[in-house]
């Protein structure tokens, strides 16, 4: 008896969910809406089953942006707002289960793509990932806030930092390692991408990873050498160099070391600057036709 009450409880309280369900369902020529979801409305709604709701959720909020089918297979265009809304839906889905990994990966991993070009949006999407990494250890989540800030918002120090983050967790690929200090090389913080290269080398145990972490230090310290050497000829001569042979002709180093990854240092005139063509990735040799 006590089972069949508590099943016609579930039963009653998930009837609203589908009826909003039924209602949004897409057809063959109408776009379904996007509603908005209330996390006051649902606990009032779903009292004690905070993780059924939240899987109702999930499941509509998939059914919405995976519905082209029902357009001919061409994908929907979601507006800005739209997609804002989608955001924040995820948002309640996590105040309602903070354990639920699946919504946050559909909203660090898909949704980026389709917002790339706002910044809010996106700075969003970070806030509500970073928030889930406080009760989901999943290296994935400091991964895609990283992703998100070097690749889309072009800030690669922030990329870097959460990279690294994502980079000491439990299960994390191990060319991240190898990725944070590139960002950082790339930002100008040659220093930066050292201490961290240097520290991952104290930790790093793995031969493959710690060989190529000590190829990654070398082209650094070769790059910080040659920036050091440019200071001095500027402070000499009170320009930069016009290349990096200027340096060697004037008595300031006795030659240009070599880029481990096979590429070749030079002067980026913009910041007077070094930088290699390698882009700190091996760099394939082609074999000359006979």
């Amino acid at each position: 008896m006590k089972r069949l009450l508590v099943a016609f409880l579930l039963v009653v309280v998930s009837i609203p969910f589908m009826l909003k369900a039924d209602k949004s369902k897409p057809r063959v020529n109408e776009v379904a809406p996007v509603l908005p979801y209330s996390y006051s409305q649902v606990l009032l709604s779903s009292p004690g089953l905070r993780s059924p709701a939240a899987d109702l959720l999930f499941m509509n909020l998939c059914y919405l942006t995976g519905n082209d089918v029902f357009n001919r297979w061409k994908e929907r265009k979601f507006t800005e707002e739209e997609w804002k809304r989608l955001i924040e839906n995820v948002e309640v889905i996590e105040k309602l289960d903070p354990y639920y990994f699946d919504p946050l990966y559909y909203l660090g991993s898909y949704v980026p793509w389709k917002v790339e070009k706002n910044r809010e949006l996106l700075l969003k999407i970070n806030s509500i990932l970073l928030h889930g990494n406080q009760m989901i250890k999943d290296w994935r989540l400091p991964f895609f806030v990283g992703f998100n800030y070097f690749y889309f918002l072009n800030d690669k120090v922030k990329g870097a930092k959460y990279l690294k983050i994502a980079s000491q967790m439990k299960g994390a690929p191990f060319y991240l390692k190898l990725l944070v200090p590139r960002l950082y090389a790339e930002s100008g913080k040659i220093d930066l991408a050292i201490a961290v290269t240097y520290e991952e080398l104290k930790r790093t145990e793995e031969g493959a990873v710690k060989k190529e972490l000590k190829r990654r230090l070398k082209a650094l310290l070769a790059i910080k050498e040659l920036d050091r050497a440019i200071r001095i000829y500027r402070n000499r001569f009170g320009k930069c160099p016009s290349s990096l042979q200027d340096l060697v002709k004037s008595g300031i180093i006795r030659a240009i070391p070599e880029d481990p990854y096979g590429g070749k240092f030079y002067i980026e005139k913009k910041n007077c600057t070094v930088w290699t063509t390698s882009n700190l990735r091996p760099v394939k040799k082609s074999t000359s036709s006979r």
